[in-house]
C-alpha cells in the first residue's frame, strides 16, 4: 500500500501540468460529412448538412456531452496511454470545452486525478455536475484490485471533482457494481419547485443477487449526500449487466421514467419474439441489444414497455434520451454490430412525438456517423441541443490506424414533409 501512495502522490505531481500543458485544440479542420436520412417518411430525405470536428489524440476513446450553467459546453472521454513515471495499465479522464455552442474546441485537458473509463456527464437544474465510470481491476490506481463504479461531482463545472465509490457497502463482496450513465431529477413531493435527484446503481454479473442489490440513490442536495434505501421492484430482472448498467433513465416531461436496459446475448431475455436466433454464435458482447422498461411512480416500480420491451434489435445499444425543444424526444444509440440499414457501425438517432410511447427504428434513421473500421470502436456518444435549436453530438470511431478518435458535430434536425 505504501508504494501505491507513492505512485499516488508521484502522479499527482504532474496532475497540475497536465491542466497546463495539454495537446492542441484539434487533430485537423472540420469536416462536412452530411448526416443521412434512411427511410424517410415523416422527415424529408435530404442529406442534413453537418459540421465535424476532430478532437484529442488516437486512442482518446467514448465521449459523453453536456451543456453546463453558463451555456459552455463540455465533453469528457477517456484515454489510456502510457504515464511517464507510472509502470502499469492506467485510464483516465479526458476533457474539452467550447465557448461557442461547438463551433470551436479548446485544448484538450488530460486528468490524471480522474481515474476510470465510459464516462457518463449529468448536468443537473442547479448547475451541479454528476459524472459517473466504471474503474478496471487491472487500472494500476484502483486499490481493491476488483471493477467497480463510481461518481464524481461538481460544482465549478468541472474544474474540480470530489469523488465516492459506489459499494462495497450494501453489495456481495467483490461485487463489480454498476450505475446509469446519467442521473435524472424528478419533482421533490416534499418541496414544492425542488427536486430530487436519482441515480440507478445495481452490479454486473450479479445472477440472482442482481435483484437483491439494486437501488435507485436520491439526493435533496445534488448529489452531496445520498439516501441509499430506494430499493425499486424491477420484476426480478436477472442478467449479466445489472438493470442500472451501460444505460440511462430518462424522465419525460410528463413525469414517465423510460430506462432502456441492456441486455447481454448470453443472458436469459436476449431473443426477440418473433425473430430467428441469427446471432446466437456470435462471440462477445457486440450482439447484446436494449429492451426498454418504463415507470410511473417515479422507479417504485418498473414493467416492459409494450408487453415485450422490444426496443431496436440486436447490435443497438448505448442509448441516450433528450426532450427536444419542440416537445418531441430524441432517441441517440449505437449499432455496435449487424447494421440493418445499409450504414457501418456507428452512431444514430431517431424521434419519437409522444414521449417515447411509439418508436420507428426502421423510417426517419440519421445515421449520425458510419465511418468506423472494423468490428468496434464507433459511436457510444450522445446528443445535446442548444436554445437555437442546433445539435451537438459526440461520438468515437476506429480509423484504418486501429486506434479510436473522438470527434463532435453541430447539425440542426431536417423539416418534415409538412413543413
Amino acid at each position: 500500500m505504501n508504494c501505491f501512495k507513492s505512485r499516488i502522490a508521484a502522479v499527482l505531481l504532474v496532475v497540475f501540468a497536465s491542466l497546463v500543458l495539454v495537446s492542441g485544440t484539434q487533430a485537423s479542420e472540420p469536416t462536412a460529412q452530411p448526416i443521412r436520412v434512411v427511410n424517410p417518411k415523416v422527415l424529408r430525405g435530404d442529406d442534413v448538412a453537418a459540421a465535424r470536428t476532430p478532437l484529442g489524440l488516437p486512442n482518446d476513446y467514448k465521449p459523453f456531452v453536456a451543456r453546463l450553467k453558463s451555456g459552455d459546453l463540455l465533453v469528457v472521454a477517456f484515454c489510456f496511454g502510457p504515464i511517464a513515471g507510472v509502470d502499469g495499465y492506467a485510464e483516465r479522464a479526458v476533457f474539452w470545452r467550447s465557448k461557442d455552442g461547438g463551433r470551436t474546441w479548446g485544448p484538450r485537458e488530460e486528468r490524471l486525478d480522474i481515474q476510470g473509463r465510459e464516462f457518463g456527464l449529468t448536468a443537473l437544474s442547479d448547475g451541479t455536475l454528476l459524472m459517473t465510470c466504471h474503474w478496471l481491476s487491472r487500472d494500476v490506481f484502483n486499490p481493491s484490485k476488483h471493477t467497480h463504479s463510481k461518481v464524481f461531482r461538481s460544482t465549478d463545472e468541472g474544474k474540480t471533482w470530489s469523488e465516492i465509490r459506489i459499494g462495497p457497502d450494501g453489495f456481495p463482496n467483490q461485487a463489480q457494481t454498476s450505475a446509469d450513465w446519467m442521473a435524472f431529477e424528478i419533482p421533490d413531493k416534499n418541496r414544492p419547485g425542488k427536486f430530487l435527484t436519482c441515480l440507478g446503481v445495481s452490479m454486473q454479473h450479479g445472477k440472482q443477487d442482481a435483484p437483491k442489490v439494486v437501488r435507485i440513490w436520491q439526493s435533496r442536495d445534488s448529489g452531496k449526500t445520498w439516501d441509499k434505501s430506494l430499493r425499486p421492484d424491477t420484476a426480478g430482472w436477472i442478467d449479466v449487466d445489472g438493470f442500472f448498467s451501460q444505460t440511462v433513465t430518462f424522465t419525460t416531461p410528463s413525469g414517465r421514467l423510460l430506462h432502456p436496459v441492456r441486455v447481454d446475448r448470453t443472458g436469459p431475455h436476449w431473443h426477440i419474439p418473433g425473430t430467428p436466433k441469427l446471432l446466437a454464435k456470435e462471440s462477445g458482447d457486440q450482439g447484446d441489444r436494449m429492451m426498454l422498461w418504463e415507470s410511473g411512480d417515479g422507479g417504485k416500480s418498473w414493467s416492459k414497455h409494450r408487453k415485450h420491451g422490444t426496443f431496436g434489435t440486436y447490435g443497438e445499444m448505448y442509448p441516450r434520451l433528450l426532450t427536444l425543444n419542440d416537445g418531441r424526444t430524441l432517441l441517440t444509440f449505437t449499432v455496435r454490430s449487424n447494421p440493418t440499414d445499409g450504414h457501418d457501425l456507428g452512431l444514430r438517432a431517431i424521434l419519437s412525438g409522444d414521449e417515447g410511447r411509439t418508436w420507428d427504428f426502421s423510417h426517419d434513421r440519421l445515421v449520425i456517423s458510419d465511418v468506423n473500421q472494423g468490428a468496434s470502436g464507433g459511436g457510444f456518444g450522445n446528443t445535446i441541443q442548444l436554445p437555437d435549436g442546433t445539435l451537438v453530438s459526440v461520438y468515437s470511431y476506429r480509423g484504418a490506424d486501429t486506434k479510436t478518435q473522438v470527434e463532435a458535430v453541430r447539425w440542426k434536425l431536417p423539416a418534415t414533409n409538412k413543413e
